[in-house]
C-alpha cells in the first residue's frame, strides 16, 4: 500500500510530452538485437529515453536519435531491463528481454509460486521516474516452469507487425511539489536506488 501511494504520488505530477507518431522503417533482425529505426528524429524534438508505445502497450524506449529518424530498443532485446509490477498483488520485479519475442522477470519479490499466476499482468512500475507506472506490457506466461526464481513474460504486441508507434515522454514537474511531496519522492528514489544497485538497469 506503501509503494502504491508513492507511485501515485510520481503519477500526479507527471508531465506528458506532446505525442509523436513515428513510422517504423525497418527491423534489425539479429539472434541479440531487437530494434526498429522510425522515421522521426531530433528536427521532430525526439530525444534519447523517450518511451514508445503502440496504442496503450509499452513497445520499447528510444536509444539513438539523428536528426531524421531513430532507434528504438524493444522490450524483446536482451539488453532491455525495466522495473515493472505484476498484479494484482504489486509484486516488483526487473523485465529482462529474452532475444526474441518475449521476456524474463528476475529479482522478483514477494511471489508466491505455489498461488496461481495465470492471470497475473505486467505492466511499469514507474520506478526511477522514467516513465509513468501502469503500461501495459504483457502477462504471466502460465505454462512455463517456474520452480526457479525467474518467471516468463507473453508480451501483448507482436513487434514484427509493428508499422507505426506513438512517441512521447513523461517527467516531474518538481515546481508543483510541496515539500512533503519532495521528500517522499526522494526517500522512494533511495529505496529504488538500494533495491537495483546490484544491476544495471537500462530503462
Amino acid at each position: 500500500s506503501e509503494n502504491k501511494r508513492l507511485k501515485k504520488i510520481i503519477d500526479d505530477y507527471l508531465v506528458k510530452s506532446d505525442e509523436v507518431i513515428a513510422k517504423v522503417l525497418s527491423d534489425k533482425k539479429s539472434p541479440f538485437l531487437r530494434s526498429i529505426i522510425v522515421n522521426k528524429g531530433s528536427k521532430d524534438k525526439i530525444k534519447l529515453g523517450m518511451v514508445a508505445l503502440d496504442g496503450e502497450y509499452l513497445v520499447g524506449k528510444i536509444v539513438e536519435v539523428n536528426y531524421a529518424s531513430s532507434r528504438v530498443l524493444l522490450l524483446s532485446d536482451i539488453n532491455s531491463k525495466i522495473p515493472v509490477s505484476v498484479s494484482p498483488n504489486d509484486i516488483q520485479a526487473i523485465m529482462s528481454g529474452d532475444g526474441n519475442q518475449n521476456a524474463t522477470l528476475q529479482y522478483i519479490q514477494g511471489i508466491d509460486f505455489k498461488n496461481d499466476i495465470e492471470d497475473m499482468m505486467v505492466t511499469t512500475s514507474g520506478a526511477g521516474g522514467l516513465f509513468k507506472s501502469g503500461i501495459l506490457i504483457g502477462k504471466i506466461n502460465a505454462t512455463e516452469n517456474t520452480e526457479s526464481n525467474n518467471l516468463n513474460v507473453d508480451i501483448f504486441k507482436d513487434f514484427t507487425q509493428l508499422k507505426y508507434v506513438k512517441v512521447i515522454s513523461f517527467s516531474k514537474e518538481e515546481k508543483a511539489l510541496d515539500q512533503t511531496s519532495k521528500k517522499e519522492l526522494k526517500t522512494m528514489d533511495a529505496q529504488i536506488l538500494e533495491a537495483t544497485k546490484q544491476k544495471e538497469i537500462w530503462w
